[in-house]
């Protein structure tokens, strides 16, 4: 029997994935995006990078010094930065941080975390 598609969720019911020893999200896929609901602690360093997809972040709380296209930005709640394809971008948060990923399309290394840790077949 194919697995019934899902069209509403509760995060509190998603679990959380670490992506680095100070940061962890809860991701929910669709067909052609993905929703990373990030949180950094205080002292986390994401570390430069770039892929495929397009990526919009959104500060929710707390705030970041963002770098991107070798560029260093203050982001603080309520500021929203977009990434284009291919373009290197990282960050470290003194104040640690929360806010919402969108990748599209999904981006291939975090649906394959998605998969390791039991969140879709």
């Amino acid at each position: 029997m194919p697995e019934e598609k899902k069209f509403i969720y509760s995060l509190k019911d998603v679990p959380y994935i670490s992506l680095t020893d100070k940061a962890k999200t809860k991701f929910v896929l669709g067909e052609d995006i993905l929703v990373s609901f990030i949180e950094q602690e205080p002292g986390a360093e994401f570390p430069v990078h770039s892929h495929e997809c397009e990526q919009i972040l959104v500060i929710l709380e707390g705030s970041e010094e963002h770098e991107i296209d070798g560029k260093i930005i203050h982001m603080e709640a309520g500021d929203v930065c977009v990434h284009p394809a291919n373009v290197p971008h990282g960050g470290h948060t003194l104040t640690g941080f929360k806010g919402v990923d969108i990748f599209s399309p999904p981006r291939d290394s975090h649906v394959e975390l998605m998969r390791k840790h039991g969140q879709i077949k």
